[in-house]
This record gives structure tokens, C-alpha cells and sequence, in this order.
């Protein structure tokens, strides 16, 4: 550990998030950046947003926006954006300072063209609620060619599968990591009554070997839905096949296919 203390463990299950020490130990590459970042909210009108626990969706010239409410009067909200989007003076102001004033008058002058509603929840934003962040995914390919687990030692979460949020997959992939290991590592149990060194380096073999196509799959539709909405180059075209085919079709069933995956059930000990 970082105070030289050393702990002797009989599984290791790297759960420290996009830049696991654990990730790096197993040979995965860091995360990289995906060309988008985003800012995020919480606004409060004491009057009433009067969205109707409607969630909605606005895209224009490269941000995509939206907003959730939570109640009557707070609604969550959040921007993407390209990183062509904004001057490179000011991305850096935001790297180095993240100062929530500064972020402020950003998003303002990025909404300023979007509906009253919105703009409207992120003039009423507490500051301290206010984040930034660039949009991290791991290479799909890193985790197709490289060992998901050596060992006794594994990862889970953003540790394994970071990627972008367009398919809101990334909590939900990490339960799955969950319920996946669970089913190995009952199963084990229930077969040898007691978790044995040797058998957990197969179990964790199987759990990495399950997991690895599912991650990559996720990963790569997240960063796809987030191109295909948000990349600049063959806008009018885009604009087009994203408003006649895209949400009509792929989008809604892309979402009930990955949202509809089964982990299969847990061994009763």
C-alpha cells in the first residue's frame, strides 16, 4: 500500500475505478480520451420545472443536452460536447482551475441557444453541484488481447470497462461484474465446499473470459451512439439518418438488447 504495509490476500478484486493501480498491474493501457467531455448539474426551482418526470434529449452544432428530474423541483442535467466545441484556452482553463464560476460561465453561453427550460435549470444550479469531465473509454481491443486476470487477481467496474455515457450502461455493467463473479465463485463452493487457491484462479479465468465480449461490446456501442450524434464531419448527412432511422429504430432497440442481458442465476450456498 502507499504507507508500505503489505496485505496477503486469497483474491485480489481491483474495484479502483478508470485508473486502476490494478488495471496497470494486469497489463491493461490506460484509459484515453474519447474527444468529449461534459458538464453536469443539479438544478432547483422552487416553483416547479414542470417536466412531468419526462426526461428530454436536445442535440445541436455538436452538444448534446439533457435533463431528468429527480422530484417536483430538482431535475439532474447534463451537456456533452466535442472538444472542437469549445476554444482550446478555455479547456485548458477548466484542466487546470476547475473553478465553478468559471464552468459556469461556460455552460451559459453553450445553452444560451437551447430551449428557456433548460437554460433556465442551469441558471438555477448550485455551483457546488456544478462538474466537469472528459469522457475516458478503454480500447476495446486491449481488452479483446490482453489478460483480464492473472492469478488471484481480477477486475471489476470502471476498473475493467470504463467507456462513455450514451448508453448509461456503466453502474449497470459493473452490477453485472458482480452477479457474473458471485455465480463463479458459488458455484466453486458448492463443488469443493471450500475455496481452494488453485480453483480460484479458474474461477476468475471464467469470470474474465465471460465478461470480456460483453465490455467490448458495450464500450463500443457507447462510443459509436456518441459519434454518430456529436462528429462534426458529414453533419447534413448525419443529421439525417439520425433523425429518420437512428431514433426511430436502432437507438430504442439497442437499448432494450443491452439492457435485457442476463447474468444468469446465482447458485443458492
Amino acid at each position: 500500500m502507499e504507507d508500505k504495509t503489505i496485505i496477503k490476500t486469497k483474491v485480489l478484486i481491483g474495484c479502483d475505478g478508470a485508473h486502476s493501480v490494478v488495471a496497470s498491474w494486469l497489463g491493461l493501457r490506460k484509459p484515453v480520451y474519447s474527444g468529449r467531455s461534459a458538464f453536469r448539474g443539479l438544478g432547483v426551482m422552487p416553483q416547479g420545472h414542470g417536466l412531468n418526470n419526462e426526461s428530454h434529449i436536445f442535440l445541436q452544432d455538436g452538444y448534446r443536452v439533457g435533463v431528468g428530474p429527480l422530484n417536483d423541483q430538482q431535475a439532474h442535467w447534463f451537456i456533452i460536447y466535442n472538444c472542437s466545441s469549445l476554444e482550446e484556452d478555455e479547456e485548458n482553463n477548466m484542466m487546470r482551475a476547475m473553478d465553478s464560476k468559471i464552468l459556469m460561465k461556460i455552460v451559459l453561453r453553450m445553452v444560451a441557444n437551447f430551449p428557456p427550460l433548460f437554460l433556465q435549470l442551469v441558471q438555477h444550479t448550485d455551483p457546488a453541484t456544478l462538474t466537469w469531465a472528459p469522457l475516458m473509454f478503454r480500447l476495446p481491443w486491449d481488452l479483446m488481447f490482453r489478460d483480464l486476470s492473472i492469478g488471484i487477481v481480477t477486475v471489476a467496474g470502471d476498473a475493467l470497462h470504463p467507456m462513455t455515457p450514451e448508453l448509461g450502461q456503466g453502474g449497470c455493467a459493473a452490477l453485472e461484474d458482480a452477479i457474473v463473479l458471485g455465480r463463479h465463485i458459488g458455484t466453486c463452493f458448492l463443488k469443493h465446499k471450500i475455496i481452494q487457491p488453485l480453483e480460484v484462479a479458474k474461477v476468475l479465468k471464467l469470470y474474465a473470459n465471460e465478461r470480456r465480449f460483453r465490455a467490448v461490446s458495450l464500450i463500443l456501442a457507447s462510443y459509436l451512439f456518441g459519434w454518430f450524434q456529436l462528429d462534426g464531419s458529414f453533419q447534413w448527412l448525419k443529421s439525417y439518418a439520425r433523425d429518420t432511422i437512428f431514433f426511430k429504430y436502432v437507438y430504442l432497440r439497442t437499448i432494450a438488447h443491452v439492457t435485457k442481458y442476463d447474468c444468469g442465476k446465482l447458485p443458492i450456498v
